[in-house]
Protein backbone atom coordinates (compact mmCIF):
# COMPACT_ATOMS: atom_id res chain seq x y z
CA UNK A 1 0.00 0.00 0.00
CA UNK A 2 1.32 3.43 -0.87
CA UNK A 3 -0.02 5.32 2.46
CA UNK A 4 2.62 2.59 4.27
CA UNK A 5 5.58 4.51 2.58
CA UNK A 6 7.93 7.11 3.62
CA UNK A 7 9.64 9.09 0.56
CA UNK A 8 13.01 10.79 0.90
CA UNK A 9 13.81 13.59 -1.03
CA UNK A 10 15.44 11.69 -4.15
CA UNK A 11 11.90 10.19 -4.44
CA UNK A 12 10.02 13.81 -4.00
CA UNK A 13 11.73 15.71 -6.20
CA UNK A 14 11.13 12.76 -8.88
CA UNK A 15 7.32 12.69 -7.98
CA UNK A 16 6.87 16.74 -7.62
CA UNK A 17 9.64 18.56 -10.58
CA UNK A 18 9.61 15.45 -13.12
CA UNK A 19 5.85 14.12 -12.60
CA UNK A 20 4.11 16.78 -11.42
CA UNK A 21 2.41 14.89 -8.74
CA UNK A 22 -0.51 16.54 -6.93
CA UNK A 23 -0.23 14.58 -3.67
CA UNK A 24 2.33 12.52 -2.24
CA UNK A 25 0.66 9.19 -1.36
CA UNK A 26 2.58 8.42 1.78
CA UNK A 27 4.42 9.53 4.34
CA UNK A 28 7.54 12.33 4.41
CA UNK A 29 9.94 13.04 6.69
CA UNK A 30 9.88 16.39 8.43
CA UNK A 31 13.65 16.17 7.34
CA UNK A 32 12.79 16.27 3.47
CA UNK A 33 10.43 19.36 4.28
CA UNK A 34 13.80 21.15 5.36
CA UNK A 35 15.80 19.52 2.16
CA UNK A 36 13.20 20.50 -0.18
CA UNK A 37 10.40 23.04 1.02
CA UNK A 38 8.01 22.83 -1.99
CA UNK A 39 7.20 19.50 -0.62
CA UNK A 40 5.26 21.38 1.64
CA UNK A 41 2.20 21.72 -0.57
CA UNK A 42 2.41 17.98 -2.10
CA UNK A 43 2.06 15.91 1.51
CA UNK A 44 -0.27 14.78 4.07
CA UNK A 45 1.83 13.07 6.43
CA UNK A 46 4.55 14.38 7.69
CA UNK A 47 6.50 11.85 9.66
CA UNK A 48 8.95 13.55 12.78
CA UNK A 49 12.19 11.52 13.92
CA UNK A 50 11.42 9.64 17.59
CA UNK A 51 14.40 9.49 19.97
CA UNK A 52 14.21 5.85 19.15
CA UNK A 53 15.20 6.90 15.25
CA UNK A 54 18.12 9.43 16.19
CA UNK A 55 19.70 6.66 18.30
CA UNK A 56 19.37 3.79 15.57
CA UNK A 57 21.16 6.23 13.16
CA UNK A 58 23.85 6.58 16.10
CA UNK A 59 24.39 3.37 15.80
CA UNK A 60 24.33 3.03 12.20
CA UNK A 61 26.80 5.62 12.05
CA UNK A 62 29.09 4.21 14.41
CA UNK A 63 29.30 0.74 12.27
CA UNK A 64 29.49 2.77 9.02
CA UNK A 65 32.13 4.77 10.64
CA UNK A 66 34.50 1.57 11.88
CA UNK A 67 34.05 0.38 8.06
CA UNK A 68 34.99 3.67 6.11
CA UNK A 69 31.39 4.03 4.83
CA UNK A 70 29.93 7.13 6.80
CA UNK A 71 26.76 8.33 5.51
CA UNK A 72 24.99 11.78 5.32
CA UNK A 73 22.85 11.87 8.66
CA UNK A 74 19.99 13.06 7.11
CA UNK A 75 19.96 9.77 5.11
CA UNK A 76 20.66 7.98 8.40
CA UNK A 77 17.85 9.42 10.19
CA UNK A 78 15.28 9.15 7.44
CA UNK A 79 16.17 4.97 7.18
CA UNK A 80 16.02 4.67 10.86
CA UNK A 81 12.12 6.41 10.53
CA UNK A 82 11.36 3.62 7.77
CA UNK A 83 12.89 0.95 9.56
CA UNK A 84 11.20 1.71 13.01
CA UNK A 85 7.84 2.10 11.41
CA UNK A 86 8.23 -0.18 9.26
CA UNK A 87 7.75 1.43 6.39
CA UNK A 88 8.68 0.96 2.69
CA UNK A 89 11.73 3.28 1.89
CA UNK A 90 10.94 4.64 -1.94
CA UNK A 91 14.18 6.65 -2.90
CA UNK A 92 16.63 7.12 -5.58
CA UNK A 93 19.29 7.42 -3.48
CA UNK A 94 22.08 4.40 -3.67
CA UNK A 95 23.12 5.46 -0.01
CA UNK A 96 19.87 3.49 1.26
CA UNK A 97 21.41 0.90 -0.43
CA UNK A 98 24.47 0.84 1.53
CA UNK A 99 22.19 0.68 5.13
CA UNK A 100 20.13 -2.32 3.53
CA UNK A 101 23.30 -4.30 2.39
CA UNK A 102 25.67 -3.34 5.37
CA UNK A 103 23.31 -3.00 8.45
CA UNK A 104 19.73 -3.59 8.29
CA UNK A 105 18.38 -6.22 5.79
CA UNK A 106 15.13 -6.15 7.12
CA UNK A 107 14.90 -2.29 6.09
CA UNK A 108 12.12 -1.81 3.09
CA UNK A 109 13.57 -0.45 0.35
CA UNK A 110 12.83 0.51 -3.03
CA UNK A 111 12.97 2.48 -5.87
CA UNK A 112 9.91 1.59 -7.53
CA UNK A 113 8.31 5.10 -7.71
Amino acid sequence: MEENRLYDTSAVIELIAHRNTQLIPGYVSILTTIEYPPVIMHVAKILYPSKQDYKLAIVWQTKLRKIGTPLPAIDLVIAAQAYNNELELVTLDKHFRIIKEKLAPDLKLTENI
